[in-house]
């Protein structure tokens, strides 16, 4: 399935981690692995592919505008440039993770010198949808990277991310925009006045532009809608019954990531009532978290996301209601 990234040249704001990237390539000093890290929707794909389009077309420029109707970015676009590739999980073939066959075919691809540039460049988009046998097997590669070998590696989370990979990549850290930012961004893609509830859906957000679109569509708004009502008045045929339907659905992600959003939220409206007993509210909080986070990330790097893991995940999320 393609990825809308590979066709988009606009990138918005993190104009520093640009500057930085074309400063590296124009004066060889590109290291052979990049992590980019930031929530969801920030533009890290999109910025990935600026980087290969702008490096695999020896430009000259002091920017990475590179036209869509240049030839590289044709064959990068349609996937015929031999000296790129990128790691996804295969969405046609209902595959949830990035397997271990599709690391080995990076590997091989990488036994090979370059043909049409100086490098030869692998976007993995992204680290958080490998298993630990493929993640393994990439970290073999970039402990021993061939010559001229360049990747940019996404990562949603960046707590994530095992220390052998971070410690062989340069951290890219892509800020989240502003709620102001958030607003004006969507201004220019629909009309405001069609929104529901644009204040929700902006601080739903939470900084990320690709949250924020993805949220006016019409399945986002329903399992924003769940979250609500999980967050206020299921019972436990409801939570049984939310359960099955993400089992069914295929939006578990957005709706762990929606709901951390909100228990997030709700930590910072008790951390300004400085009280002692507050503090105490919010170290169970983020205990609930850090264990919700935890079941879900080892649930999807051991392949092992069970209708009884996503009820546990479902029971804890209720659970931080009572703290």
């Amino acid at each position: 399935m393609d990825s809308p990234a590979k066709e988009t040249s606009n990138f918005i704001g993190n104009n520093n981690i640009e500057e930085f990237m074309v400063n590296s390539i124009n004066t060889n000093k590109l290291h052979h692995a990049y992590l980019l890290s930031g929530i969801k929707g920030l533009g890290k794909a999109t910025f990935s592919y600026r980087c290969a389009k702008y490096i695999l077309s020896d430009s000259l420029e002091n920017n990475m505008n590179i036209s869509n109707s240049e030839k590289v970015s044709k064959l990068i676009e349609s996937d015929s440039h031999p000296d790129f590739m990128v790691l996804r999980k295969d969405i046609e073939n209902n595959k949830s993770l990035i397997e271990i066959d599709q690391v080995r075919d990076c590997i091989n691809f990488f036994n090979h010198t370059p043909i049409l540039g100086g490098y030869k460049i692998c976007i993995i988009d992204s680290l958080d949808e490998m298993n630990i046998n493929s993640t393994n097997a990439l970290l073999k590669i970039l402990e021993e990277p061939p010559r001229n070998s360049l990747f940019f590696i996404v990562s949603h989370n960046r707590d994530s991310i095992l220390p052998t990979i971070k410690s062989r990549c340069i951290n890219l850290q892509f800020r989240k925009f502003s709620n102001d930012e958030i607003e004006s961004f969507l201004k220019t893609k629909i009309h405001i006045d069609e929104v529901y509830d644009l204040k929700e859906i902006i601080d739903l957000s939470n900084g990320s532009f690709g949250r924020a679109l993805e949220l006016i569509k019409e399945d986002a708004q329903e399992i924003s809608a769940k979250i609500r009502k999980l967050f206020t008045e299921y019972s436990d045929e409801d939570l049984y019954e939310l359960e099955s339907f993400l089992r069914s659905s295929n939006k578990l992600d957005l709706f762990f990531e929606l709901s951390i959003i909100k228990i997030d939220k709700l930590i910072s409206e008790f951390a300004v009532r400085k009280d002692d007993l507050e503090k105490e509210k919010i170290n169970k909080f983020f205990y609930i978290r850090e264990k919700i986070q935890k079941i879900y990330y080892e649930g999807k790097k051991y392949n092992n996301l069970t209708n009884h893991i996503i009820l546990d995940l479902v029971l804890l999320i209720k659970k931080s209601l009572y703290i």
